[in-house]
């Protein structure tokens, strides 16, 4: 299996925190040096079962034979991308593999790019009824681990700049993020105190000497959540009750 985030500091996050609840799971990102990866790309491809956590860049390029599931838990940027993962469970004997997408309600847009580039899919909901509630459990893992909290906090940081940078921004619009569930899915009770300072990115092609990427920093008169160095919670009131991370 292999699952794919849309960070570093997520795959580093969920690497920790996996294998701190005996969930053996291995990970390849950016900032691991290289003999670290090599080492673990060369393991994970000689076990009959595994489990890696990575990022795009990180894995593009590694030719992983026998890879039976791809989980994207962050969606990719473009519908190039996805086919890009998921082309990787075709490279074993069989040919053959499967896929899962997770998406918001709010993203259910990116569908419509996916079935207009010929890829098929299905939908699939998950009611609440059916799916374990074990956020009190892992809320309190992060509260009492420093380095887990610290790391996750790192994580949630990361994913809301990578969330900010996609491509599809009418799929995936950081200012309708709701910041609270964004924080309970890195294990936080409130939206931990970080410095987002997020701008608001495109990607443009051909564009001389930023290499292919334009920056555009979002003005607090036209951003949903209005973020700041100085009001890291956006639209919040001073006074409201946040957790502060260490």
């Amino acid at each position: 299996v292999m699952v794919f985030f849309s960070a570093c500091n997520s795959v580093k996050f969920h690497d920790e925190l996996l294998n701190y609840i005996d969930l053996p799971v291995t990970c390849i990102h950016g900032h691991k040096k290289q003999a670290a990866r090599s080492s673990t790309y060369y393991s994970f491809c000689a076990a009959e079962k595994g489990i890696m956590l990575c990022t795009d860049v990180a894995a593009r390029g590694l030719d992983i034979p026998k890879v039976d599931w791809i989980v994207q838990y962050d969606p990719p940027d473009m519908p190039t991308e996805y086919i890009h993962r998921v082309g990787r469970t075709a490279r074993g004997a069989k040919g053959e593999g499967k896929a899962l997408l997770f998406l918001l309600p709010e993203e259910l847009g990116f569908l419509h790019y996916l079935r207009r580039a010929g890829v098929p899919v299905a939908e699939y909901s998950f009611p609440p009824s059916k799916i374990a509630n074990i956020q009190g459990q892992l809320e309190r893992v992060i509260e009492k681990n420093y380095h887990l909290h610290r790391s996750s906090r790192d994580a949630y940081r990361s994913y809301m700049h990578a969330y900010a940078a996609h491509s599809t921004k009418d799929c995936f619009d950081v200012h309708k993020l709701d910041l609270a569930q964004v924080a309970k899915a890195f294990g936080f009770a409130h939206p931990p105190k970080v410095d987002l300072n997020l701008k608001h990115t495109s990607r443009k092609k051909g564009t001389a000497g930023t290499k292919g990427t334009l920056k555009q920093e979002m003005s607090a008169s036209t951003s949903g959540h209005t973020f700041s160095a100085d009001n890291p919670y956006g639209k919040r009131e001073w006074n409201d009750k946040r957790q502060f991370a260490r």
